[in-house]
């Protein structure tokens, strides 16, 4: 059983609104993930910024 299938079915097994909040937590869960990866971009393009540039003249 894949680990998809196993929340699949443990969260089924829940009442709407603890559902609800198992949705609701996994989506803060995503957004924070994007969050640092735009953190994480932002700062390899600020570290690089004087050779970015100068590719740019």
């Amino acid at each position: 059983m894949t680990l998809v299938e196993r929340i699949a079915r443990e969260v089924s097994a829940l009442p709407a609104p603890a559902q609800q909040q198992v949705l609701d937590f996994a989506q803060l869960l995503r957004q924070q993930e994007q969050q640092r990866l735009e953190e994480d971009m932002e700062a390899i393009i600020m570290e690089n910024l004087p050779a970015w540039k100068e590719l740019a003249k």
